[in-house]
């Protein structure tokens, strides 16, 4: 395709060669004329994929910067565009052109750069000559040639982890604070602490300072695991470059603590947040990890089976109705809502949303948003009349946080003929997340007469295929989970020591823990008129149950049993979370 269009806008540049006599013909041409300059065409396309390159990257830093997207985005991207067309409406010199497109292309970027380096901390600058130094050496590294950019700092010896101020009022703000953690003997310590958290997969890690030493724990796929201790000679110096990177005040180990950094380690970005509280026998920090761009593109990936996702998708395509999502805090129900809206068609159906100013959700295209501010005393209902004269297709709504909310969707979708929502609730299964909505004093008859579906979701871990050992259960075991008799079934389970082999090598992929990653377990109610009686009449736990059931509707440890089935999890991994 692209070739095709560089075919079309150089036709007249590229090919043109006036020095040509108007009737000669050579060799090696389809006719007179020179009728392509392969040449030429190189540098076009050379040009135009620089450009695609070097965009996208403006793109994705505008975001990660935060600086002003919607200024540099069309500038960039527009001034290229621009002359790409006034050259194909009327320049046909080549080197004209050529010049024209190459300004087009180096003027806009450099301007970004040296906007955005002005704000920037001076090590995330680029194109500066340090970061030249750096970027070369770098690549000659990967083709074997070992070359120092430059004499390291004190602050960058130890693994490669770079520690970052995130969260400050200003980029100088955290530039500063980056500036006196450095200067700390503590920071590399920090840094080393991440990076063995890191490469153990961990997405939390527990600092438990006491008189004899510090303990650490790892969060791994949700579950905590005990690492190696460190000494209060160590772990204090650490605790001291954190707080001031964060910008907390070290002195102080009894009041609680809340601040933001980030690390970049292996090419991955790691926001992180920090917290930290005194206790009777000295202080507890908890440093929590995200990986930052990593994202699942379908309901598929998260674990969601087929017949699920095809109710789930019914029940989002119907013309009005509310949608409901649930998970307990820590859930992934974050994770999912924006992988099913991603998944919705919002160029025929017009989507908006609803949320907390403070607390806002990651963007997702072609949904504006629209905001509310819990502080001041506001909530979804504060600006939903606003919301409905925009007529949209479908309303998202985060965190139900009042029944007014659920009362003004409901009469609202007695008016129209086209009005669906998404809202989300926290609660461990599908009976629970309908009760919690009608325990906001959501009026009951309407609330159950425009709800759709409920889905709840829980996170399991996957057993690791390196490591993962089959066995055969037992056949009363079988019976009790109630897969049919005489039924020949294998389930899979971590290593278990054998009096043959009392000690386990521990799984080079896993570390030992007989786990590696997480997927989603299920539960999905399409609501029917049996469900919508109870919850009108009689809504108690144990009823709407019994309505599901009724209903043909798999529970939570029924869509759990089918993974253990599969050999994806263990029966003792089910078990536990469904203890939760």
């Amino acid at each position: 395709m692209g070739v095709g269009i560089f075919v079309l806008l150089w036709a007249g540049p590229v090919c043109a060669q006036s020095a040509m006599p108007e009737y000669t013909f050579q060799r090696g041409w389809s006719g007179p004329g020179y009728y392509l300059s392969w040449p030429k065409l190189a540098a076009c396309w050379l040009l135009f994929l620089c450009w695609v390159a070097t965009t996208d990257w403006v793109n994705r830093d505008l975001q990660e910067k935060k600086l002003d997207y919607f200024l540099w985005n069309p500038i960039v991207f527009g001034s290229f565009l621009a002359a790409m067309v006034l050259v194909w409406l009327g320049i046909p010199y080549f080197w004209l052109a050529f010049g024209l497109l190459l300004a087009a292309y180096v003027g806009p970027l450099t301007a970004y750069i040296l906007h955005r380096n002005a704000r920037v901390p001076s090590d995330e600058r680029v194109l500066t000559p340090e970061h030249l130094r750096y970027w070369f050496a770098q690549r000659l590294r990967m083709v074997g040639v070992k070359v120092e950019a430059e004499r390291k700092a004190a602050y960058e010896k130890g693994p490669p982890l770079l520690l970052e101020a995130r969260g400050g009022p200003s980029p100088q703000v955290d530039q500063a604070r980056m500036i006196a953690a450095r200067q700390k003997p503590g920071f590399n310590i920090a840094r080393r602490i991440l990076a063995e958290a890191l490469d153990r997969r961990a997405t939390s890690i527990l600092l438990d300072y006491t008189q004899q030493g510090v303990g650490v724990k790892h969060q791994i796929d949700t579950v905590w695991h005990p690492a190696e201790a460190i000494s209060r000679e160590d772990g204090d110096p650490a605790l001291e470059a954190l707080k001031i990177l964060c910008g907390l005040n070290p002195a102080d180990r009894q009041s609680k603590q809340e601040g933001q950094f980030q690390a970049r380690y292996k090419e991955q970005l790691y926001p992180g947040v920090f917290l930290s509280q005194g206790t009777p026998t000295g202080e507890r920090v908890v440093l929590q990890l995200t990986t930052k761009g990593v994202r699942f593109k379908t309901l598929a990936e998260l674990g969601v089976r087929d017949k699920i996702q095809e109710a789930i998708q019914e029940a989002m395509n119907r013309p009005k109705g509310l949608v409901l999502l649930s998970a307990m805090p820590g859930g992934g129900l974050r994770t999912t809502t924006d992988v099913l809206l991603r998944n919705q068609d919002r160029f025929l159906r017009e989507f908006l949303a609803v949320e907390d100013v403070q607390h806002r959700y990651d963007e997702i295209e072609n949904i504006p948003v629209h905001t509310y501010d819990s502080s001041k005393g506001e909530t979804p209902a504060s600006i939903l009349q606003k919301v409905f004269r925009l007529y949209p297709n479908v309303i998202v709504i985060r965190d139900l946080v009042n029944g007014e909310t659920i009362k003004m969707l409901c009469a609202q979708m007695e008016k129209e003929d086209q009005l669906g929502a998404v809202s989300t609730i926290r609660a461990k299964e599908c009976a629970e997340a309908l009760l919690r909505v009608l325990a906001l004093k959501a009026p009951q008859a309407e609330f159950a007469a425009y709800v759709n579906g409920v889905l709840n979701q829980r996170l399991i871990r996957k057993l690791c295929d390196k490591c993962k050992q089959a066995y055969q259960p037992t056949p009363q075991v079988l019976q009790q989970l109630g897969f049919p008799a005489g039924k020949a079934l294998t389930f899979y389970r971590p290593p278990q020591p054998t009096p043959e082999q009392p000690t386990i090598e521990p799984c080079e992929q896993c570390g030992g823990i007989g786990y590696y990653g997480l997927t989603g377990l299920f539960e999905w109610w399409t609501i029917d008129d049996t469900i919508r009686k109870v919850l009108t009449a009689a809504p108690k736990l144990d009823l709407l149950r019994k309505a599901a059931q009724k209903a043909g509707m798999r529970t939570m440890q029924e869509e759990g049993l089918l993974l253990v089935a599969k050999g994806v999890t263990s029966l003792q991994e089910l078990s536990r979370v469904m203890k939760l």
